[in-house]
């Protein structure tokens, strides 16, 4: 689902976000899903743990309003599509199936996504997710290698 987006109109700060995931996923030159994987962990928390006050403002400003709904949700579905297609290229012997559907980039999102919110909450500290990376990994890589 490729969504169209004025970058004229779009939050400075979500358009930084934005091309800072883009960049941290074509820089990421691991050659197999299992390194892939690893490695969007570990960048993932570094990124949100040194980007955080960008993160919050761009929510507040989300759910204050003053960022359009479609804006928001277009950005957002750019960098899952980003991801999707990454993943389904580091995949060539087809043994992770979910990464060929819509959900492979969403269940990688939404693991993350949960995870960084437990360490927004303090749930977790930075160095709790690094330790768990390992564990995170393989229960991530169970769930792309289920068959849609």
């Amino acid at each position: 689902m490729n969504q169209n987006i004025s970058h004229a109109e779009m939050d400075g700060i979500l358009k930084n976000l934005e091309d800072d995931y883009i960049r941290a996923l074509d820089g990421n030159d691991s050659t197999n899903i299992e390194e892939f994987v690893e490695q969007f962990l570990y960048d993932s928390w570094h990124y949100n743990d040194r980007n955080i006050e960008s993160i919050q403002k761009v929510m507040s400003r989300y759910s204050g309003g003053e960022i359009h709904a479609n804006t928001f949700s277009g950005s957002f579905q750019k960098m899952v599509d980003h991801l999707q297609k990454k993943l389904a290229s580091l995949d060539e012997d087809d043994q992770y199936p979910m990464v060929h559907s819509p959900l492979g980039a969403s269940i990688l999102v939404a693991f993350v996504d949960g995870l960084v919110i437990q360490y927004y909450t303090a749930v977790y500290t930075v160095d709790d997710l690094k330790e768990a990376t390992p564990h995170f990994k393989q229960i991530i890589l169970n769930a792309l290698r289920m068959e849609r």
